[in-house]
C-alpha cells in the first residue's frame, strides 16, 4: 500500500513521503521477524513461554531505528498543517535529539564491552546501577517520550497555521499512533510472546487505514485553506507579511488572474504541465506558490478550486442537478467528488444545494 501510494503521490511531497515511511515500516517489521526467527527458532525450540526482553538482545539498533522511525511519524500533522514549512533543516532540527542519542547507542555498542543480561523486571532493579542499563533504559523512555512531544505543537498558538485547520483525520492519526506506540511498549517490555503477535496488529492495522487515507486525499490531515477573499482582516494581514520573493507574488498574481478569467480548470484533463506551460515556470517556483497559499500540492489546488466553482454555479443556477455541475466544474467521479465536498463542507453536495434552495 505504501508503494501503491508512492507511485500517485505525483508531485505531492507530503503524500510522496508517507509513501516511503510506509514502505520503510514495513522493511522495520520485516527485520524484527527476521530477528525474532534467528533469536528463537535456533535448536527448533520457538518462542519461549516467557520472552527474553528485547532490551536484551540487539536492544540499542533495535530502538535507535524504531524511535527515529516514531520520530518521522509524528511530524506529519505539522507537515500537513504548513505544508513546505517543514524544510529539511527543519525537519534535521526536529531529529537532533534521536541524532545525539544514536551516536551514544553505537558508541557504547563499539567501545563498551559490558551487557548485562535481563530475564525479568527484576533483573532491571537488580542492575540499575550498570551503566549498560541505564542507557537502554533511558533509550526507551526517550524513544517513547520524544516523538510523542511532537503532538504538542499543534496545540501551541505561535504554532498553528495561517489559514489551514485540523479535521477528525488527525484526531484518528494520533490515535493510530497511540496504538502503535502501546504495541512497541508492550513488544520491548516482552511479557510473552503473546506480545509479538499483538504488535503486530496494533502496527498494520492502523497503518493499512493511514495508507488508505493517504490514498483517498493528498493531504488528510487537515482542510485546505479558505479562499483569499474569506480571509479575516488579521488573517489576510499575515499572509501579506509572510516571507516570500518577489517573484512567488508575481507568479501568485498570474496564477489567480489565469484562473479567475480563463478558468482552465473545467477541463478535467488539466494537468501540472499544462498549468506550468500557460505560466511560463518551471515545477519548483509553482510548488512555492501553492504552498504559499497554503496547498501541499497541484491536485490539491485545482481540485479545492473546481469546489469553489462548484459552489458558485450551484449559487447561480439552482435547478441544476449535483450531475450536472459536477461534470461543468471539472471533477469527473461522482464518488470521489461526494466524498471531497463532505469532508469539507460538511454535507453532501445535495444537501447543499437543497440549503442554497431554502
Amino acid at each position: 500500500m505504501g508503494t501503491i501510494v508512492l507511485i500517485r503521490s505525483s508531485d505531492n511531497k507530503l503524500q510522496r513521503a508517507w509513501g516511503f515511511l510506509a514502505i520503510t515500516l514495513s522493511i522495520l517489521l520485516l527485520l524484527d521477524n527476521t530477528e525474532w526467527v534467528y533469536l528463537y527458532g535456533k535448536g527448533g525450540k520457538g518462542l519461549p513461554d516467557r520472552a527474553i526482553l528485547l532490551l536484551d538482545h540487539l536492544s540499542l539498533w533495535h530502538i535507535v531505528r524504531t524511535v527515529i522511525f516514531f520520530q518521522f511519524f509524528s511530524l506529519f500533522p505539522l507537515a500537513s498543517l504548513k505544508p513546505g514549512w517543514l524544510t529539511l533543516s527543519r525537519i534535521t532540527n526536529f531529529c537532533i535529539p534521536i541524532i545525539l542519542i544514536t551516536c551514544i547507542a553505537c558508541c557504547y555498542e563499539l567501545f563498551n564491552g559490558q551487557y548485562t543480561k535481563l530475564r525479568s523486571f527484576s533483573d532491571i532493579i537488580k542492575h540499575i546501577d550498570k551503566q549498560d542499563v541505564i542507557l537502554r533504559i533511558f533509550l526507551f523512555i526517550v524513544s517513547v517520550i520524544t516523538p510523542s512531544v511532537n503532538f504538542l505543537f499543534l496545540f501551541f498558538k505561535r504554532w498553528i497555521p495561517y489559514r489551514r485547520k485540523q479535521n477528525h483525520s488527525t484526531v484518528i492519526y494520533m490515535s493510530c499512533f497511540g496504538l502503535i506506540m502501546s504495541g512497541y511498549i508492550w513488544l520491548m517490555l516482552g511479557t510473552s510472546g503473546l506480545s509479538f503477535n499483538i504488535f503486530g496488529y496494533l502496527v498494520i492495522v492502523p497503518m493499512i487505514y493511514l495508507n488508505r487515507l493517504y490514498l483517498r486525499n493528498e493531504n488528510p490531515l487537515s482542510l485546505p485553506p479558505n479562499p483569499a477573499e474569506q480571509l479575516k482582516s488579521e488573517n489576510a494581514e499575515v499572509v501579506r507579511e509572510m516571507e516570500a520573493s518577489v517573484t512567488v507574488l508575481e507568479l501568485n498574481n498570474q496564477l489567480l488572474s489565469l484562473m479567475k478569467e480563463q478558468k482552465p480548470f473545467i477541463n478535467p484533463e488539466y494537468s501540472l504541465s499544462d498549468l506550468l506551460g500557460e505560466m511560463n515556470t518551471n515545477e519548483h517556483r509553482l510548488t512555492n506558490v501553492l504552498r504559499y497559499n497554503g496547498f501541499s500540492g497541484f491536485r490539491e489546488y485545482i481540485n479545492f478550486i473546481r469546489l469553489q466553482y462548484f459552489k458558485e454555479q450551484a449559487a447561480l443556477h439552482k435547478d441544476s442537478t449535483v450531475k450536472e455541475l459536477m461534470f461543468k466544474s471539472g471533477f469527473t467521479s461522482r464518488s470521489s467528488f461526494y466524498r471531497y465536498f463532505s469532508s469539507i463542507e460538511k454535507m453532501s453536495p445535495t444537501e447543499y444545494i437543497e440549503k442554497l434552495k431554502e
